[in-house]
């Protein structure tokens, strides 16, 4: 009996050894920390992963404060007006065997002074709307796979010189495109536009060239507008004589008025629509600048453009001649918060709505913080 007993207590004691044992050897891991955001530095500064994803994304967008003014023979309502603009932007990419494939939203809303008018509550008075002029669209909205992008934003055709008194022709565009870096400064582009409804199966078709160097660059545009079956050329030219000096050049020519016309009035704070005419044009343009940079912080311009024949003698009566001339200041405040003035002066020669050689005065002070 006694071995017996020795046998049985031992094998009991060896099981609860081995449970024990067993025990011993499960181990629950720790939790491995959560990585909620990496840098993703291929596409540059601002960029992070989307969690879970190879996507790398950047959220930016900027906050403007704009004051402008308005005084002279053609001015609707001189004096000061306040305009308050906010933009969100999203840039999505990523990389696939044909490329980058990218998606870029630009969200703007803005806010402007509302209307005045006469009221007959006292003789004199006038009644203030408010901030009745508020709007809200997508500025930007493009899909983009290597050289391919599609979608709406500023047409291909829309550039000018780098100042406040020029126009260049052209607007926002529903588009497909075609971009080719040819490498060594040479690239091309050409597009097909959409920018109004006639259902028609012909859309417009811009296209441009250009050449960028170290002392400057070309580029070469060439639009037509098959809803109205006109044609428009630009050329912009950039020398850099220094680090600090630089000169702009622009020239244009369209065949008749069309959504590429240069609109000399639409950069003055001019307005004909109440005429029934939505947009001018001038048959030919020639304009250039001259700018400075005194230092990272502080650079400045000053430059003109002449327009001739506007509105191609159908809008006018009578041949109009225009010339703008401005300058502008740019000053780095603070990074990402900068401060804009442009001062310009526009004098027509002819008659437009009863007023013959009149002149205008228009210009803003611009705050703008970046993110």
């Amino acid at each position: 009996m006694n071995i017996k007993s020795l046998l049985i207590g031992s094998a009991a004691l060896s099981a609860v050894a081995t449970g024990a044992q067993a025990a011993d050897a499960i181990v629950v891991p720790e939790p491995e920390p959560m990585e909620y955001v990496r840098v993703c530095d291929v596409y540059g500064a601002g960029f992070f992963y989307i969690p879970g994803t190879e996507t790398c994304l950047k959220i930016g967008g900027y906050v403007r404060y704009q004051m402008g003014y308005s005084d002279g023979d053609f001015a609707e309502q001189e004096g000061w007006n306040k305009t308050t603009r906010a933009t969100v932007t999203l840039d999505a990419r990523s990389e696939t065997e044909y490329g980058t494939l990218g998606g870029f939203i630009e969200l703007r809303f803005e806010a402007r002074g509302g209307a005045v008018f006469e009221a007959d509550l006292n003789e004199g008075d006038a009644l203030s709307l408010g901030l009745d002029n508020n709007t809200q669209r997508v500025q930007q909205a493009i899909i983009s796979l290597g050289g391919l992008s599609m979608g709406v934003a500023d047409s291909l055709y829309d550039a000018g010189l780098s100042a406040e008194f020029d126009r260049g022709g052209a607007d926002r565009a529903n588009f497909i495109r075609y971009t080719f870096d040819g490498g060594s400064g040479f690239s091309a582009a050409v597009a097909l536009e959409e920018v109004d409804r006639g259902y028609d199966w012909t859309p417009n078709v811009v296209g441009r060239i250009g050449f960028t160097q170290g002392w400057g660059g070309v580029n070469l545009w060439g639009a037509y507008d098959a809803t109205a079956e006109e044609f428009a050329l630009k050329a912009i030219a950039k020398a850099n004589l220094s680090q600090a000096l630089w000169l702009e050049a622009i020239g244009t020519y369209e065949s008749g008025i069309n959504f590429y016309s240069v609109d000399p009035f639409n950069s003055t704070g001019l307005s004909f629509a109440s005429l029934g005419i939505p947009r001018e044009g001038a048959e030919w343009s020639a304009g250039g600048l001259i700018g400075y940079q005194f230092n990272p912080r502080f650079k400045a311009s000053l430059g003109a453009q002449y327009f001739s024949n506007v509105g191609h003698d159908v809008l006018f009566a009578d041949e109009i001649n225009s010339l703008n001339v401005g300058a502008t200041l740019d000053y780095a405040i603070v990074e990402n918060f900068d401060a804009k003035l442009a001062i310009n002066y526009t004098t027509v020669d002819g008659t437009i709505a009863g007023v013959t050689d009149g002149d205008q005065w228009h210009g803003f002070l611009r705050l703008q913080r970046s993110f």
